[in-house]
Parts: C-alpha cells; sequence; structure tokens
C-alpha cells in the first residue's frame, strides 16, 4: 500500500489504494480534510466502492 511523506495512505476518488480489493477512509487516507463529517462521508464512499468491487468480481 502506498503512503505519503505524512504516511497516510494514498487513496482515489473512489477510496481505492493502490492494492487491489482493498479501501480506505477517514483521517488515516490523504483526503485533505480531517473532519468528522468528511471522514463519514469517505467511510460511505469506501462501503460504496467495495461493495461494487464485490459484486462486479
Amino acid at each position: 500500500m502506498k503512503l505519503n511523506e505524512l504516511k497516510e495512505i494514498e487513496v482515489d476518488c473512489d477510496c481505492k489504494t493502490t492494492v487491489t480489493g482493498i479501501f480506505a477512509a477517514g483521517d488515516i487516507t490523504n483526503a485533505p480534510e480531517k473532519q468528522i463529517i468528511v471522514a463519514a462521508g469517505e467511510g460511505a464512499k469506501a462501503a460504496l466502492s467495495a461493495y461494487r468491487y464485490l459484486i462486479e468480481s
């Protein structure tokens, strides 16, 4: 899994990491804002992305 210089997990706009099938959300990622409402939204995106990944696999 790729980390940035702040040791945050790098994710794309669908919360995908560089490891296939692994998703991340919240303050541990490189999302620019570290606020609870942003983390909750990112969690929802990650869950939906993981669901799509499982359905399509």
